[in-house]
């Protein structure tokens, strides 16, 4: 299922006039490499669980990710520029559409298998409050005793910096998990980092760093800045690929 590739133009090629006043604007400049060991070669749903249901019962594929934030930061859109699939994970204009942890299977260039865990968007109060709690049980659940997570990504919105709800999914990440459970490494990823101007960005990532305590990233899903560092990231906190037994045996 690997995307098509974009090859350079040719020298003494066709040339590409300067779009006209008023014509449509140019597509935003990539910050992308054309290949990297990183692309998804093959990505899938593999299964969700909801409300009510044991967050551990899907059966074990890889080591996983899990991507969480509050509603509307961005979340459905940074997985699939991530796994570079515009509509593996859905988007909608509507907060708090994602109400189930949605499982999706990747496997890179370099052959690297990995799971992304998309999770429930958290702070959106057009929910009721009893629908919200069942939401908190559903997450805490997952982060607190699924055996083959490894990594958290956190998003924020750069221009909103951390909430209180951010800081405590942070520090519920590390010391709520079941003793017996692998650490989780928690990564914090700035999106919508296009709609600053740089310098605004730089001190935006800073402040997030001192009062986040772990590693941030800023990223945009217009310009794809960040792909290649949120994935090493996401990598050094996987650790190394392995089959499902041997994921549970460590």
């Amino acid at each position: 299922m690997s995307g098509s590739k974009t090859s350079a133009p040719k020298a003494g090629g066709a040339k590409t006039s300067a779009p006209k006043a008023g014509g449509a604007k140019p597509a935003p400049k990539t910050s992308v490499p054309v290949s990297t060991p990183f692309d998804a070669i093959e990505a899938e749903f593999v299964g969700a669980v909801g409300v009510g249901s044991d967050p551990t019962s899907l059966p074990i594929a890889s080591v996983e990710v899990a991507f969480a934030g509050r509603s509307n930061v961005g979340k459905s859109s940074l997985i699939n520029t991530l796994v570079q699939r515009k509509g593996l994970v859905r988007t909608s204009g509507t907060p708090g559409c994602t109400r189930q942890i949605n499982f999706f299977s990747i496997r890179a260039r370099d052959d690297f298998a990995l799971v992304c865990v998309d999770l429930p968007g958290y702070g959106f109060a057009k929910r009721s409050k009893g629908e919200r709690e069942q939401w908190a049980d559903l997450i805490e659940g997952y982060l607190k005793r699924r055996p083959t997570l490894r990594a958290l990504v956190l998003l924020v919105d750069a221009r909103r910096g951390l909430e209180e709800d951010d800081l405590e999914l942070i520090d519920f990440v590390a010391r709520g998990r079941d003793k017996k459970a692998s650490p989780v490494r928690t990564i914090v990823v700035a999106t919508k980092i296009d709609k600053l101007q740089k310098s605004k960005a730089i001190s935006s990532l800073e402040a997030l760093r001192r009062a986040a305590q772990v590693p941030v990233i800023g990223f945009s899903s217009e310009t794809k800045a960040g792909y290649t560092e949120l994935w090493r990231a996401i990598r050094a906190a996987l650790g190394p690929s392995e089959p499902p037994e041997a994921v549970l045996a460590g």
